[in-house]
């Protein structure tokens, strides 16, 4: 298609588009280390005894700060004597190997030598029990080799499931420290069982592992580390619960109800499980859950280096561009899709040969729209929803939601390969300029 093309027969072009530049600032907080040291202090010298072997299981998103607080956890173990191990629990990521889970977690800035204590990323597990239903409950080789496990991830809302527990610590004791055998098992309920899948298999796990305990984190709409919990292990499934309720008042969601094109520069494991959060894009790989927008076309420019080449995800765009298409490791997203039962995140979409190409062709593929009462978001991907640059029809609803105008009537820049620069401030592949 070529990026010369007009749009529904108006004369204008893509380049020619009005955008309005938006932000939404944050408030003045900061998570302090203190409190974290005296509650791990506390909790490790009454649940954990000295020469004790404890792994430290941590997943595989980019939870804001988790390289601090693993280091928080590694040093207080270390203060009581206790030799401290990492365990990537994160299902089938990284490749599902041993050594893509362990980049995972350098990835995350976690590593051996900056903590001082080994990685165990072995994917061999064990069978520790079933469910009623008769499915396996599988964890992990490394971490029943210890004389306990402490759990680091963040609570917060699941990409493809509702639930009382969705993503938190019970998530990654079932799943995350099941590897890929564990997490294909626990999958193949099916999203819809999880409300009681989770519970009954982390019951199932607590009767095989101790966990002294466990550390939450919760991050606010400009992801930040708004606080951080450690939780007793006997009330992970009650904190869990609870945790979750308290995180959906932070959750971070455009405040629109109806976009006609959103495009994302970018989509990555980093950011979500899915790529790309489906509670921000209304765009889900299976079941419909409530997502309060629609969204007519969705497009996405790129995929983040830090994915190991893990596009899940990428099924749910309607466009995608070459430079994402060729980024993509379709063996680790293949085993992604496969463990977690979700192969429509894996499908490839319409591939545009260039950023002004995607453009054209989300907005040219719209049926019964006006080109002057669009409505178009671009932003740099899920997390970043705090600043966006939206066509006209969207600058008053964003302003009542609390959003300024930080540049308006700008165009967006490309280059004469047709790669997206910038629109106002808002940043893309500014690297591109000379091209």
């Amino acid at each position: 298609m070529s990026s010369e093309v007009q749009l529904a027969g108006s004369g204008a072009r893509v380049e020619q588009l009005e955008w309005f530049e938006l932000s939404r600032a944050a408030p003045e907080q900061g998570f302090e280390a203190v409190g974290l040291r005296r509650d791990l202090a506390q909790l490790v010298e009454e649940r954990v005894q000295p020469g004790s072997r404890v792994g430290v299981a941590v997943g595989s998103r980019g939870i804001a700060r988790v390289g601090d607080v693993v280091a928080e956890v590694v040093q207080a173990l270390q203060r009581r004597g206790v030799s401290a191990v990492l365990i990537p629990a994160m299902g089938s990521h990284g490749g599902a190997t041993p050594a893509g889970q362990r980049n995972v977690l350098h990835e995350l800035g976690i590593n051996e030598g900056s903590l001082g204590v080994p990685i165990d990323a072995s994917m061999e597990v064990v069978e520790v029990g079933k469910l009623a239903s008769g499915k396996p409950v599988y964890l992990a080789h490394a971490a029943l080799a210890c004389d306990g496990v402490v759990l680091v991830n963040r609570v917060k809302p699941h990409s493809d499931f509702r639930a009382p527990i969705e993503s938190g610590l019970t998530k990654m004791l079932t799943i995350g420290l099941g590897k890929e055998a564990g997490a294909s098992s626990l999958h193949s309920a099916g999203f819809e069982a999880f409300s009681e899948v989770l519970p009954e298999a982390a019951r199932v796990v607590l009767a095989s592992l101790w966990v002294p305990f466990g550390v939450a984190l919760l991050e606010d709409a400009w992801h930040r580390v708004r606080r951080v919990e450690v939780v007793p292990g006997e009330l992970l499934l009650e904190r869990d619960q609870a945790l979750l309720l308290e995180a959906w008042g932070y959750f971070a969601r455009l405040p629109f109800e109806e976009v006609d094109v959103l495009i994302l520069r970018e989509i990555g494991k980093m950011i979500s499980g899915a790529g790309m959060d489906p509670n921000v894009t209304g765009r889900f790989a299976g079941k419909e859950l409530p997502a309060g927008i629609g969204v007519g076309r969705l497009a996405v420019l790129d995929l983040t280096e830090n994915s190991g080449g893990n596009a899940m995800g990428v099924g749910q765009a309607d466009i995608v561009t070459e430079r994402l298409r060729s980024k993509i490791d379709w063996t680790a997203t293949y085993a992604n899709a496969a463990a977690s039962k979700s192969l429509a995140g894996a499908k490839l979409p319409f591939v545009a040969r260039s950023d002004l190409e995607a453009l054209s062709l989300a907005m040219f593929s719209l049926t019964g729209t006006n080109v002057g009462a669009l409505r178009l978001v671009a932003m740099a991907n899920t997390l970043e929803v705090n600043h966006i640059a939206v066509s006209k029809p969207l600058v008053a609803p964003a302003g009542a939601a609390g959003y300024s105008l930080v540049h308006a009537h700008r165009h967006a820049e490309f280059n004469t390969g047709g790669s997206l620069l910038r629109i106002g401030g808002l940043e893309f592949f500014a690297d591109a300029e000379t091209g």
